[in-house]
């Protein structure tokens, strides 16, 4: 796989939650890292953002990429949340 160099602007560029503007998304990331509960709603919030982001062609890691974009599905609770950031990091990607 090859690496691709996006402008930040490009849709396709991954989006960080720090530069969000509809005030959705950022008060999910702080519930989540304070360690609060999600709740559904919040939950999917953050899975929505954590496909936006990993799915980005900016990425490249073969199997262990592929195996994270797929497994984003089966996020339904915060324990799902977690140990699916905890498999990205384990890769090198880190998208909070």
């Amino acid at each position: 796989m090859r690496n691709v160099v996006l402008a930040l602007t490009d849709p396709r560029a991954p989006k960080f939650w720090q530069h969000e503007t509809t005030g959705v998304l950022r008060p999910v990331i702080e519930a989540y890292l304070n360690g609060k509960e999600l709740d559904p709603a919040q939950v999917l919030v953050m899975r929505a953002y954590l496909r936006q982001w990993i799915q980005s062609p900016v990425w490249y890691g073969g199997e262990e990429l592929e195996r994270l974009r797929t497994s984003l599905e089966a996020i339904q609770t915060r324990r799902d949340i977690s140990a699916w950031l905890d498999a990205a990091l384990e890769e090198g990607f880190d998208p909070l």
